[in-house]
Parts: structure tokens; sequence; C-alpha cells
């Protein structure tokens, strides 16, 4: 079993009784009892059993198989368990917790000092020996996010900004990114597509001429180096980062750009271990990380790559709609998934309608197709 200093040792262990206490207290978590030292700990996207032999805790969750176990830590369905008995035991009044002292949550406190009462940051030691103790210790998965992927389910990533916050704290800002290429592009003609209800499948979307409409779609890479020092010597770490997008406009060209430049970041970093997500590689723990925050909580890298950037075309908000429509109206007025099209906007009226009359009145399954179909009529891919 690894050992890590006794302060980072009590931070860590105490993070995650909190949030084990937090959850408890907003219902989030709760503790169901199977046998006398067997206990399932539920929660809206999880289910995971905690056991007890002896002293020695024991649980089924990604955290705890993957990190906790490795450095003498509990996770937080075990603090759950802990101070659930821990409250049970307290409120029988028939005998003290320290009878049972594998419940006692006592020695995870830190005592409060007068600079924790007043907010003053840690002082840690910057040395080599300190940096890779904290490379070593498992992810905070609440930092973890989730992205839809391609096809079905979504997957966990690390935002941008929390990577370079997380590389700004660790290396006190003794690192440096610097891109070893200029911007690639490629492009390809891309037949369009939508979901069809009718037959269950993606169907491409036809022109007037009847043939399958297309636009250009591609994709930007780019190779980088991260330079982070230790002990005052300078350590190189470099891969490629990339980002499709859609479109053929200087905007989506500068998305693109920019999601390769800071997934080529992340996948730098990565390369360090834990605390830059590569255990979200991890089959298994990227099939639950970042569930308990919430899945699909926005656009991200996920693990082939994909930067956490827009790949070129953003989804505009729903458009208001008028207060009580009547339903037919507002049937009449709507793409198939389900957005209602902007009465205020004369153009896209002026197409949904011309849309419909040249597709005996089926309307567009969505506004990208129409924009795709107005565009073909245009003479444009």
């Amino acid at each position: 079993m690894n050992t890590a200093p006794p302060i980072l040792e009590n931070q860590l262990q105490h993070e995650r009784t909190a949030r084990a206490q937090a959850a408890l207290q907003r219902g989030e978590m709760q503790v169901m009892v199977l046998t006398d030292c067997t206990w399932m700990v539920a929660s809206k996207n999880s289910r995971y059993t905690v056991s007890l032999d002896g002293n020695d805790w024991a649980c089924t969750c990604p955290d705890f198989t993957g990190r906790c176990q490795r450095f003498g830590l509990r996770c937080k369905h075990v603090e759950a368990v802990r101070l659930t008995e821990t409250a049970k035991i307290a409120e029988s009044g028939l005998v003290s917790q320290y009878t049972y002292p594998q419940f006692s949550t006592t020695h995870t406190e830190e005592p409060m000092t007068e600079s924790m009462q007043t907010h003053d940051p840690p002082t840690l030691d910057p040395s080599g020996e300190q940096i890779l103790w904290r490379l070593r210790q498992p992810l905070d998965m609440n930092r973890v996010k989730r992205r839809q992927a391609p096809g079905q389910g979504t997957v966990p990533y690390l935002e941008g900004y929390d990577v370079i916050d997380t590389a700004n704290d660790l290396f006190l800002f003794r690192w440096s990114f610097d891109l070893l290429s200029e911007p690639h592009i490629m492009r390809w003609d891309k037949v369009i597509t939508f979901y069809d209800q009718r037959v269950k499948q993606k169907v491409p979307v036809l022109g007037e001429d009847g043939k399958p409409t297309t636009e250009i779609a591609g994709v930007a890479y780019v190779t980088g180096r991260i330079t982070v020092e230790l002990d005052g010597k300078p350590y190189n770490h470099a891969d490629v980062g990339r980002c499709i997008f859609n479109g053929d406009t200087p905007e989506a060209l500068d998305m693109a750009i920019a999601g390769a430049v800071t997934d080529c970041l992340k996948r730098c970093f990565r390369q360090l271990g834990e605390q830059f997500g590569n255990s979200l590689y991890d089959k298994e723990i990227a099939r639950t990380a970042g569930l308990e925050n919430g899945a699909s909580n926005g656009h991200g890298s996920n693990g082939n790559g994909q930067s956490e950037k827009s790949s070129g075309q953003t989804t505009p908000p729903n458009p208001p709609v008028p207060p009580n429509p009547p339903a037919s109206l507002a049937e009449a007025l709507q793409y198939r998934d389900g957005v209602a099209v902007d009465t205020s906007n004369a153009a896209e009226l002026e197409a949904f309608n011309a849309f419909k009359s040249a597709h005996q009145e089926l309307a567009p399954a969505s506004r990208e197709v129409l924009r795709a179909w107005v565009a073909s009529r245009n003479g444009k891919k």
C-alpha cells in the first residue's frame, strides 16, 4: 500500500467524508442494510455494495477499487455507511460509539486552526516529491463532466479550464504549452441525415432533384507539447489534438482550430496521470464517472479526443412560443424534433412553409435540415 504525507491523507479522507455527509443530508444517497456486515449504498444513478471484514472496509465502486484501496482511504460510500451506523448507535443511547471504533469518524476530522477559520491558503511544499504524490492521488469525480457520445450514451471528460487550473495549482504556474505544428485541416462531403421515426433509422435528406443533400465536414488537428518543472528540471509530453466540424464558414474553422488546441493541451496533460483524467480511459471507470453529477452536462472532450469546443455548428436556443397557442397552430409550426419555428423570423417562417409545400406538408426534421435544404436550393452544398 502506498503511503502519503499525513496532512494530505487527512485532507483526501476528509473530502470524501464531507461529500458523503452532504449527500446523506440532501437525500441523494441512501444506505440499506443487507447483512450484519454488508450494506447497499444507492444514489440516483448507481448502486454499490459496502462490506466490513473485521476493521477492513471494501466497496465495489470505481473510486475504492481503483484508488482508495491503493492509498488506504475510504470512499464516500463507505463513509456514508459509517455515518449512518454512527447515527443509529448515538440515537439508541444503549452503547457508546467507541464500542465500535470502525464506525467512529472523529479521527478523520482535522482540528480547526486560526488559519482555517480565516480561510488562509495552506502552504504546500512545492518539491518534486510533493508534486509527484499529488499527481498519484485519486481523481475527484466531482470534476468529471459528461457529454453526448457520437453514438448512444455519454462519455466522461475534464473541461479545459479545469485542466489549466489543476496545472497551475500543482506546478505553481511553472509549466508551458507550445504548438509544434501549424493546424492541419481535412475536408470532405458528408451526407446530411436525420432520424426518421417512421422507419426507425437515419435516412438522408433529399434535395429537389431526389439526390441526397451533402454538406462540408472536416477535422482540424494540431501537435503540441507541455513542459512542466520538477525540482528545477523540465519534463516534456507531446500529443495530437483534433476537432471535427461541419460547415465551410470562417466561424466553423475558427472553432475547430481552437477546439483542436484545447484537446491537444488536455491530451498532453493526460500523460501525467490521475489528476488529468487518464483513468477516464479505463472502460470500467468511464461507465460511471461523472454520472452522480448529472449525465450529459455539457460539451467536452471525450475519450477519442473530440474537443469540448463546438464542432462548428451551434444549436440555437428554443425560440419563444406565443402564450397558450392553439394545439393545431403549435403543431403546424414545429419541426419534427419538437423545436418551435421562430415566427418572428420571417425568413425562417417562409422557408419552413416552402419546405412543407415541397414535401407534401411534411415538416422538416430539424432547423439544421431546413437550412441544408435552403442551401441546396440556392445551389450550395
